[in-house]
């Protein structure tokens, strides 16, 4: 509640013409303290002008609620920040990624911190830590999160005057070609063949769901969010394609949902091969012969492609796991499921593939993407391209 007063009058008149002026007293609750605080300031011509400035003042103060000076803290900010400024301006799979960065990254190391606190240096020593952990392209996505919105805390909110972590060095990758994680070709055989093996303890033995989800994933470079998402709507066997123009996001402790997908590239039809369309048609039947075959396994009500027991989508996590325990048994490098995205990238690449169609066929968001992720196997491309026309040149 604001109040006002013309400090230094004189004149004690109704019409004052001595030139003392108004000032306005807002009282409030500290959020952080519980204490009532109180903000004034003077300076105005009228009362008018005093109360114009007093109104958007206690706007600010009960829109934002932050605390002021740089006393906010961490936690609290960015709880907010996420939930009250980001969830309803951008999409829930954007949403989420930058909640579990917050969580697992951000709030453990700076909770504690009030804005003001956080300094250049020990941040900078921070994200030198980072990169030991993850990719560089991780840490500029953490990065990039928590200076949004410390940004936002000194344009939006004013409640510090400048952004700690701006200019902030990410060291770079240097090896590349150790860090991008793929099957060769041979590997990729001995993964999937592993797959077609009867397992004595598997709950479901003549499903082959797994064996058709990854070969669909390693013949088309789909994102595994890309290939849960699927039904049998977006298989076309007749024109031997898919479209992929959905994605699945399974949050931690939450019900999944379907988003658009990752970029507008990223909405893309996929051309099938003659084997990978064999394979699906063999998977809508077996599909059904499980059904019928294992009296707790439910036909799925919205026509999903791979779906659970229970007929919901299958969970990312489960897929990852049961990803690796194959990996294991095959004897091949424990890798993830993107794995998959990248062998047929480099495959594709390594066949003579033109860039462009891979990255379309990727939805990459452009071709500069694609020729910086599979760097090393362009320049391997490249290499081989001059020798052949070296040798011809010298003949």
């Amino acid at each position: 509640m604001a109040s006002f007063r013309k400090r230094g009058c004189t004149c004690k008149k109704k019409h004052c013409t001595c030139g003392a002026k108004w000032e306005y007293r807002i009282k409030y609750v500290d959020r952080q303290t519980g204490k009532t605080r109180e903000k004034s300031k003077g300076g105005f011509s009228s009362k008018k002008e005093a109360q114009l400035a007093a109104a958007e003042e206690e706007l600010k103060i009960n829109q934002f609620g932050f605390a002021e000076n740089g006393n906010e803290f961490v936690q609290n900010y960015m709880d907010d920040w996420l939930e009250v400024y980001k969830r309803p301006n951008v999409k829930p799979i954007t949403y989420s990624v930058q909640e579990r960065n917050v969580r697992l990254n951000i709030l453990p190391r700076w909770s504690r911190y009030r804005l003001k606190d956080i300094s250049r240096t020990e941040y900078q020593k921070w994200i030198n830590e980072l990169r030991q952990k993850y990719s560089e392209g991780t840490v500029r996505r953490i990065h990039s999160i928590f200076s949004s919105a410390l940004n936002d805390a000194v344009h939006e909110f004013r409640i510090i005057r400048e952004n700690p972590v701006q200019k902030i060095k990410i060291p770079k990758d240097t090896e590349r070609k150790q860090q991008l994680k793929y099957f060769t070709k041979d590997q990729l055989d001995l993964f999937l063949a592993e797959l077609k093996k009867p397992q004595k303890n598997a709950k479901y033995q003549h499903s082959i769901q797994y064996f058709a989800l990854f070969s669909l994933m390693s013949r088309t470079g789909i994102r595994i969010g890309e290939a849960l998402a699927l039904t049998w709507d977006d298989f076309d066997p007749e024109n031997k394609i898919i479209s992929v123009n959905k994605t699945l996001v399974y949050p931690l402790n939450s019900e999944p949902y379907l988003s658009t997908p990752k970029s507008k590239k990223s909405e893309r039809v996929i051309k099938l091969d003659k084997n990978t369309v064999n394979i699906m048609k063999k998977h809508r039947i077996n599909q059904k012969e499980v059904v019928v075959r294992y009296p707790n396994y439910k036909a799925t009500d919205e026509n999903i492609i791979f779906h659970q027991h229970d007929g919901r989508w299958l969970r990312t996590n489960v897929v990852r796991e049961y990803f690796k325990e194959v990996c294991k048994r095959a004897n091949l490098p424990i890798l993830s499921p993107h794995a998959l995205r990248h062998s047929h990238a480099v495959h594709l690449l390594e066949a003579g593939a033109n860039i462009k169609y891979v990255s379309e066929r990727l939805g990459h968001a452009s071709v500069k993407v694609t020729a910086d992720t599979y760097l090393h196997v362009t320049n391997k491309i490249e290499n081989e391209a001059l020798d052949q026309y070296s040798r011809y040149m010298e003949h």
